[in-house]
């Protein structure tokens, strides 16, 4: 009786043993899932998706490196069908493909549905061929899903608010151009991809995502420039914060919804402008058009029209005579612009956009200097989203200099 119940006890703690190191295990092995949510702002208004790195995290992964490179930015919904799918992420205006990193592996069985609402990654026959193009789905469609063993479209999210929008997308006419099909007539693009907050993919495998290691300082001559000489500001009970662009300049061009959705959501003591870069003659001709219209306060209203034209529609507006019938396109009278190009005002306007060239000493555009100090440029930066990361770190330290 005794050797039975001393081989019931033994067996009782041997039992706890095993069930307290297989606890143990689980709570090591379990993944803290931190919620990653990414807000669109579209020339039809914004929603936000969340994503799910727990079911996807190979295509979270990819999809962020996108999201944090500024890729998405000026980039189209270009496939639209009702009661189906609506498309983007991939082409520019004019349907011209953007270059996309390497393919993504296809997670498709992961258990999440094709279902309304549902993100999707955009691939070609081939299961493991998905980049950056996504795909949201109006309604449930199992075809697309993963069955038998046979690979579908991997789900790696949801949209949580603004549906509206996309359902709105839908209503746009479409129509056929060359090889695609489905497209809208209208340009829906999407003006800028970001995370919301400060929610951190910490539930990703780093070693499959390079984007969550984001820098918390940065380094003088690495990350960004200090010019030798500071060049005064406007308001020096500001910080400002000052784009060089072109208007010619693709980079540019991408890069400026994005710029001017962060000025949006700056503080009261940050003075942010632009201004036209010039180092040649063609320069210093839309750098006059661009203060012209200030001149005629028409800024707003000619600005990214004047950017899509020379960019986008590559049209040759090299004259002033072409120039005016641009501006007068935008329903200014010719007689009124060319008046306004050729102030000596205007004149006088450039010369200085030419000289803060030479006293900014950049490498080409688009560049920011903040608070006449520091020069900030994509290459050094690592990317558009990333020129803004480093602005708002010198901010920051001017804004504690101030203090």
């Amino acid at each position: 009786m005794i050797f039975t119940r001393l081989i019931f006890i033994i067996f009782a703690f041997i039992t706890q043993g095993v069930l307290a190191t297989q606890v143990n295990a689980q709570q090591k092995s379990a993944k803290i899932v931190v919620p990653i949510e990414v807000v669109f702002e579209t020339s039809m208004g914004s929603f936000t998706m969340d994503l799910n790195p727990e079911k996807a995290p190979k295509t979270v992964a990819n999809f962020l490196r996108y999201v944090d490179q500024g890729f998405y930015t000026n980039t189209l919904f270009h496939r639209v069908i009702p009661r189906f799918v609506v498309q983007g992420g991939g082409f520019d205006r004019g349907m011209k493909q953007r270059l996309t990193d390497s393919p993504v592996n296809n997670e498709s069985e992961n258990g999440l549905k094709n279902i309304r609402g549902a993100i999707s990654m955009a691939r070609t026959n081939s299961p493991d061929s998905a980049t950056s193009q996504f795909f949201i789905n109006l309604t449930h469609n199992p075809s697309l899903d993963y069955k038998d063993r046979k690979p579908g479209y991997a789900v790696f999210g949801k949209v949580t608010e603004g549906m509206e929008v996309i359902d709105n997308i839908v209503k746009v006419p479409t129509t056929t151009k060359g090889v695609y099909k489905d497209l809208p007539k209208q340009d829906v693009v999407i003006l800028s991809a970001k995370r919301k907050g400060d929610s951190v993919a910490s539930n990703i495998d780093p070693k499959t995502d390079n984007t969550q290691q984001k820098h918390t300082q940065f380094i003088a001559g690495e990350h960004y420039i200090v010019l030798d000489t500071p060049v005064a500001t406007r308001d020096p009970g500001k910080i400002e914060v000052v784009e060089m662009f072109s208007y010619g300049c693709p980079h540019c061009y991408e890069f400026e919804a994005l710029i001017q959705q962060w000025a949006k959501n700056q503080d009261s003591d940050v003075d942010y402008w632009d201004f036209p870069a010039v180092w040649n003659p063609p320069m210093k001709f839309f750098a006059k058009a661009f203060y012209a219209a200030h001149e005629l306060n028409v800024a707003d209203k000619i600005h990214l029209p004047l950017f899509s034209a020379i960019v986008i529609d590559q049209k040759n507006l090299s004259s002033e005579t072409k120039l005016g019938e641009f501006f007068a396109e935008q329903g200014i009278d010719k007689k009124t612009f060319s008046k306004a190009f050729n102030l000596e005002t205007v004149e006088d306007q450039a010369q200085q956009a030419e000289l803060r060239v030479i006293n900014y000493k950049p490498v080409g555009v688009p560049e920011i200097i903040v608070n006449g100090k520091y020069r900030i440029d994509r290459m050094r930066a690592g990317g558009y989203s990333e020129m803004l990361t480093v602005v708002d770190f010198l901010v920051n330290k001017e804004r504690s200099l101030m203090k």
